[in-house]
């Protein structure tokens, strides 16, 4: 397998992961959000639901760190094609916050 190649197949599972994450944490919100609402069409006392609400925001925490920690993979993943010279370029917004924005090459298109 070429790094050409090799850079295609990541990015695209890459790409995959990521989408695949931002839908798990839509769907964790979605399910806060019907829990807030059940609690409210129930008239059920907000104390009986709080843990689980605490549980499922918990979850969405560690999503997002999940999510970061993917992110940063993403970045170090766009450094080796760097290295590598395979010419597959990242769009800037996709960039971390700590990143020099001066990287030209990515993983992930």
């Amino acid at each position: 397998m070429t790094p050409e190649i090799a850079g295609l197949r990541i990015t695209r599972s890459i790409r995959s992961v990521e989408d695949d994450m931002d839908e798990l944490l839509a769907k964790a919100g979605e399910l806060l959000a019907e829990i807030a609402r059940a609690r409210v069409a129930t008239e059920e006392a907000a104390r009986l639901v709080h843990q689980p609400m605490a549980r499922v925001a918990n979850v969405q925490r560690t999503l997002m760190d999940a999510r970061l920690e993917l992110v940063k993979a993403h970045r170090d993943l766009t450094k080796v094609a760097e290295t590598m010279d395979i010419p597959i370029r990242c769009p800037d917004q996709a960039r971390v916050a700590d990143e020099p924005a001066t990287m030209d090459a990515a993983v992930a298109a």
